[in-house]
């Protein structure tokens, strides 16, 4: 049993190493005092981030980055919200539910690149133009599914002996969802808002053929790793990886302390 225990932990690990070893050279070389990557290293600076940051094109396409992501962080929560309430609290036919979750879980399912160029296919016949709205739009449709199972698994947790004794007392099903589901099943909101953040903001196969000529942050990076490497990228690459770490740890945080209130 140890010896299982050991091998699994081991493995794991394994796993993990892999994972994050290509970001801790990333780290690396991104404090190197020279623009040749490789080793030995140069000495070490912080030159390559004041170079991020004072880079208005890259500036310019953080801002781009935003204007999509909290729109569509905050349709594909407000969406998922919805989805999962219907999942968890309307009664309905379990072959009906499973048909309803099987859509859901679609896009999910099915490869972006197939996506995305089925979106453009669209778009190009509806005679719709390629903008913001449409990359804004399109990432919605791949959150949701991640949107949704945040939020219902706060629901499913809530005790629903609460809602009826709201129901007993007298109150109405809107005032019931206002005072008593929605305050239990606000923390998983701010999970699911933050996860659909960090999915959006790092979004580049949908953005790449729904964008139009808006240059989100997520292209700049995938256009100039096309054409040379430097230690500048290296710096920006950190910053974004750190961040979304970050948020992803916030929002399983805030999802995790909503679990334990309702529990």
């Amino acid at each position: 049993m140890f010896r299982a225990s050991a091998l699994a932990a081991s493995w794991t690990l394994l796993i993990f190493a892999f994972m994050y070893f290509p970001v801790a050279v990333i780290l690396i070389f991104s404090l190197n005092d020279s623009e040749i990557i490789a080793f030995p290293l140069q000495g070490l600076t912080l030159r390559w981030y004041e170079s991020v940051v004072s880079d208005g094109r890259l500036g310019g396409g953080f801002a781009t980055t935003l204007m999509v992501a909290f729109p569509a962080a905050i349709l594909s929560t407000f969406l998922g919200a919805l989805a999962a309430l219907a999942l968890t609290r309307y009664e309905m036919k379990m072959k009906l539910k499973l048909v309803f979750a099987i859509l859901l879980l679609l896009p999910f399912l099915i490869p972006k690149l197939i996506l995305a160029v089925a979106q453009l296919i669209l778009l190009s016949e509806l005679g719709v133009a390629r903008n913001l709205v449409t990359v804004t739009l399109g990432q919605v449709i791949v959150i949701l599914p991640f949107t949704t199972l945040v939020v219902a698994s706060v629901l499913v947790r809530i005790d629903r002996r609460l809602e009826e004794a709201a129901v007993d007392l007298g109150a109405s099903a809107w005032s019931v969802f206002r005072r008593v589901t929605l305050p239990l099943m606000r923390n998983g909101l701010v999970a699911a808002m933050f996860i659909a953040f960090v999915l959006s903001s790092s979004e580049v196969v949908l953005t790449t053929f729904l964008s139009g000529r808006a240059q989100p942050l997520s292209l700049l990076v995938a256009s100039d790793f096309r054409f040379a490497i430097s230690p500048a990228l290296n710096a920006l690459a950190v910053l974004i990886v750190t961040g979304n770490i970050a948020l992803v740890l916030v929002g399983e945080a805030i999802r995790r302390r909503s679990e334990r209130g309702t529990g």
